[in-house]
């Protein structure tokens, strides 16, 4: 496995974390990945590192499993959430891609660049969830999430 991962506490309604009073654990890593292979590893092990905390985020009221993707900051995201998606689980799990972020940035043709990826993202995340048993031993939903959690959709 290619990615270093640093931990690091930090209080809800802070960083985009929801739940007040509630301290988090937040993993995060940097990928320096530029191509799409290489993209596409580092991440399937961010979700997979995230798959390894769900026996410890999985509570009675959990209900999704959050995974986003922030196409400004080319950032990756995974959480388990209740019914309203209002109160994250305790640990969250960040991939910053460093170098996807770099190589977009440069494309003459930014807009449908961002978008492809977009899509890429979704796909191979749905893909791993599918066939994933750590996932798939849990009674959560996948969703996806690129602008505003009130409007996630399905993998």
């Amino acid at each position: 496995m290619g990615l270093t991962w640093d931990k690091s506490l930090v209080a809800g309604g802070k960083d985009g974390l929801l739940g007040d009073g509630v301290e988090f654990e937040v993993y995060s890593s940097v990928s320096e990945a530029d191509e799409e292979d290489s993209v596409n590893t580092d991440m399937i092990e961010a979700l997979d590192y995230a798959l390894s905390f769900l026996d410890r985020n999985v509570k009675d009221e959990s209900r999704f499993f959050l995974v986003g993707w922030d196409a400004a900051s080319s950032t990756l995201m995974f959480s388990v959430t209740d019914d309203t998606k209002q109160m994250d689980s305790p640990i969250m799990v960040r991939c910053h891609f460093v170098g996807l972020s770099g190589k977009l940035a440069s494309d003459s043709e930014r807009e449908s660049a961002v978008e492809a990826y977009e899509e890429n993202v979704r796909f191979w995340c749905k893909e791993h969830l599918s066939t994933s048993s750590a996932f798939t031993q849990y009674s959560l939903i996948a969703l996806f999430v690129d602008e505003d959690r009130a409007r996630a959709g399905l993998l």
